[in-house]
């Protein structure tokens, strides 16, 4: 039977290892799930566990200090390939980050996805959060969409490679993450928990967005992570922020107002009608009154069943064996 303390070990090795991914002893810390009524696992005492668990010496095999599902061996030459991969792409979206200063109402940039586990293929696209100034969500989308538009970096259609996608927008002032936005589960934990920002236009954007979505404490132990706030987080160019306030300045009262309604109505309008004439099933879209989500062809749903039943099986391969 699987005890509590070694499902919260054993859940993140088999998500990431749908994900193509080993973990290190400090991954395993950090990605530790939740178990009601236990504490999180010290690192000293997850070490020790690893050492003498029956169990887990049985399903987890380690090479070079790097833990994989021992039916299903992962390298650390593919850990590695991704992990330089990553690092490529850190400095591409470096690069094009300071750009997004210029979107007016924009107060923190974000990158959630796989570039935030390191773990990234040469084709990832980078999937970016963006928070908004309060009833200005639509209008900071368009501008979102022609700035990376005139950059040559915004995802569309087949583009993806190293290309900037426009996933999620959340006002500030109702900055959580709600369970009929993103279903509150193991996978969404991991994709907001890793949250990496990149460009906070407003201080206190970043702490204000940890503080409003606890909810991801119900699945990781370790919430928010450990140096999560890192220096990717960039400084604004004084040459884009005086041009964001300059055209902020005439939109931000009551023809701002007017302009965010026409353009509400508008692009919900456009995703909808392409919604409809797509018809894909796995396609997440969720239109709120702050916070919009697409996200095309989402695999989300997917790896949750393939987790649960990943660790059903081990769960009932133990029973059966002892």
């Amino acid at each position: 039977m699987i005890v509590g303390s070694e499902k919260s070990i054993i859940t993140p090795v088999v998500y990431y290892d749908l994900l193509g991914k080993p973990l290190t002893l400090v991954e395993l810390y950090k990605y530790q799930a939740r178990e009601i009524a236990l504490p999180k696992i010290p690192l000293v005492q997850l070490k020790k566990q690893l050492k003498n668990s029956e169990f887990l010496k049985k399903i987890l095999l380690e090479k070079n200090g790097i833990y994989s599902l021992a039916d299903r061996p992962k390298t650390e030459q593919t850990r590695n390939s991704r992990l330089k991969t990553s690092q490529l792409k850190w400095k591409k979206v470096k690069k094009l980050t300071p750009h997004l200063a210029l979107i007016p109402f924009v107060r923190l940039v974000a990158a959630t996805g796989s570039l935030t586990a390191d773990n990234t293929n040469d084709s990832s696209d980078f999937d970016l959060l963006i928070i908004t100034e309060s009833n200005r969500l639509w209008l900071t989308r368009i501008f979102s969409i022609i700035i990376t538009g005139l950059l040559g970096k915004r995802r569309h259609d087949r583009l993806t490679k190293d290309r900037l996608c426009l996933n999620c927008f959340i006002e500030e002032n109702e900055a959580e993450i709600k369970n009929e936005a993103k279903p509150h589960n193991w996978h969404s934990a991991q994709e907001y928990g890793r949250l990496i920002p990149l460009l906070e236009i407003k201080k206190g954007s970043y702490e204000n967005f940890i503080k409003q979505n606890q909810w991801l404490a119900d699945f990781v132990s370790v919430y928010p992570r450990p140096n999560s706030q890192t220096t990717k987080n960039l400084k604004q160019n004084y040459l884009f922020k005086k041009i964001r306030q300059t055209i902020e300045w005439p939109l931000s009262g009551t023809a701002g107002d007017w302009l965010e309604k026409k353009c509400r109505f508008w692009q919900k309008s456009r995703i909808l009608q392409k919604s409809q004439r797509q018809k894909r099933p796995n396609d997440q879209i969720y239109i709120g009154q702050t916070i919009l989500m697409l996200h095309p062809q989402s695999k989300g749903e997917q790896l949750i069943n393939s987790l649960n039943l990943k660790i059903k099986q081990l769960y009932n391969n133990s029973h059966a064996t002892n």
